[in-house]
């Protein structure tokens, strides 16, 4: 809530604390055990003392949405499917 509260998207979260955006998505899932570094790291890129994001309280005291959390699967821009047009620099690279 606090990454969404800044505007910023898991990418972009990720890349300002210098992690893998899919680690990020596994901690906002709660499927993850995170480290102090990377606590330090996330909360630095929020600008948030890293004491607050371990609050259990953190959402309800700063007056976070918790609806914001997530996006539903089917808000997507794109189809999981879709494939974007490849690019001919590219496609004469891999050849």
């Amino acid at each position: 809530m606090a990454r969404i509260d800044c505007g910023l998207s898991q990418e972009a979260l990720a890349h300002a604390a210098g992690v893998d955006r899919a680690f990020l998505g596994t901690l906002e899932r709660g499927t993850r055990n995170i480290s102090i570094d990377n606590v330090e790291r996330l909360a630095e890129a929020i600008g948030l003392p890293a004491h607050e994001l371990l609050n259990p309280r953190l959402a309800e005291e700063r007056g976070y949405d918790p609806t914001l959390t997530r996006a539903p699967r089917t808000a997507r821009p794109y189809a999981a499917t879709t494939r974007r047009p490849k690019d001919k620099a590219n496609e004469k690279r891999r050849r």
